[in-house]
């Protein structure tokens, strides 16, 4: 067993650290443009499809630089979302026309996508969405409200979960299961598949209404939001999978996000602890420096211990994935840890700075907001416990 990185794996993670540092000195609304313009966007899709054809373990690696020197962790999550939780998907289960029409230009932030499974009535259970995908003769129509979307307001396409309403025309096949859709934001003007102005005739007057970003306590370069489909046509080419096969579809979405969404925390881990153990070394109290009390030192060698075991289930979660394995329960693991992690690590860096600590200007209660946001997204700590025992067979 290897724990090695090979020059070329290193030199993408010092690439991705420079991208990283380039966009935290950008303007919020310009970082994910920056690292568009990197390629942060595209390192795990194929290179004939536009990217850089880099194993998720690899990947894992470029994000954790990025996240070492990029302290947007709304922005990371906002691209994280794009690339394992969309494109990921499309490189899997999309078809060889879905992925010439959408992937090439998601690889370059040309075209953003976003998840948008979450309703008022169901979160972390999306099989209790109420959003239909009724089917007609030009495709289907999608109606429904999903609430906190990452990215909403500035997304081209969303990858939407909806309740199969069946085949409307007389003699059509019942509603059955869940339905994964693939809906670009201009359907309100007609579009297909890959977002490309259609003819105005034939469509429906189909709107996509994405909401005002929300004022979250953390991650608020995510831009989370709510989105609208008020009866949004959109051709067969926008079905992922198998109409009906919409829960298996999330499935193996979530997997690929749950696996490699909080990969750029282990930087931001490795970041709060280099920065807090220069703190201790250099802050003193009765003539001597803080690192030397043992309640400080334990302190400090418990964020190493949740940076180095959030290490292990990161690159073991994207490893499995790698070599073709379902990785649900790693996957699960390696964001429950590293949620959990972050949080506390989080709370332990402010707490050693004591009143200097808890004010605005030291960044750090902040980072405690973020890394409250990362135990919610993708799953809670609760679901993905569920999921854990589950596979355990209890």
């Amino acid at each position: 067993m290897d724990f090695g990185w090979t020059p070329a794996q290193r030199a993408v993670h010092d690439r991705m650290r420079a991208l990283g540092a380039e966009a935290d000195a950008a303007a919020p609304d310009d970082r994910m443009r920056v690292l568009a313009r990197g390629g942060a966007l595209g390192l795990p899709i194929a290179r004939d499809l536009g990217g850089e054809g880099l194993d998720l373990v690899t990947t894992a690696l470029a994000y954790e630089g990025l996240g070492a020197t990029l302290r947007d962790g709304g922005v990371l999550l906002a691209a994280g979302a794009h690339l394992f939780g969309v494109a990921l998907l499309l490189a899997r289960v999309g078809t060889p026309a879905q992925q010439r029409a959408w992937l090439p230009r998601m690889a370059t932030g040309e075209r953003m996508a976003t998840v948008a499974a979450t309703e008022a009535g169901a979160g972390s259970d999306v099989a209790s969405v109420e959003a239909t995908a009724d089917r007609t003769a030009a495709g289907y129509r999608l109606t429904g409200e999903k609430r906190y979307v990452t990215w909403a307001d500035r997304a081209d396409v969303y990858f939407a979960i909806a309740r199969d309403g069946g085949d409307g025309r007389a003699g059509g096949a019942p509603a059955r299961g869940l339905t994964a859709l693939l809906v670009p934001r201009d359907a309100a003007g007609g579009a297909d598949a890959a977002g490309a102005p259609a003819a105005a005739e034939g469509r429906g007057a189909a709107r996509v209404r994405p909401g005002a970003p929300l004022a979250t306590a953390g991650l608020r370069g995510a831009r989370l939001a709510p989105v609208s489909f008020a009866g949004c046509e959109v051709g067969p080419d926008a079905l992922l999978g198998r109409a009906g096969a919409g829960l298996a579809v999330f499935q193996i979405a979530m997997t690929y996000e749950r696996a490699l969404i909080l990969a750029f925390r282990l930087g931001a881990l490795e970041r709060a602890l280099g920065e807090a153990v220069r703190f201790a070394r250099e802050r003193a109290l009765g003539g001597q420096s803080i690192a030397r009390h043992q309640a400080v030192a334990h302190r400090l060698a418990r964020m190493k211990l949740r940076l180095e075991t959030s290490r292990l289930l990161v690159y073991r979660a994207a490893w499995e994935l790698d070599q073709g394995h379902r990785g649900q329960a790693e996957a699960a693991l390696a964001k429950w840890h590293t949620a959990d992690s972050a949080l506390q690590s989080a709370l332990d860096d402010l707490q050693l700075r004591g009143g200097a600590g808890y004010l605005e200007e030291s960044g750090l209660p902040s980072a405690v907001d973020d890394a409250l946001g990362g135990s919610i997204h993708s799953g809670t700590s609760d679901v993905l416990a569920t999921i854990v025992a589950r596979w355990l067979g209890v």
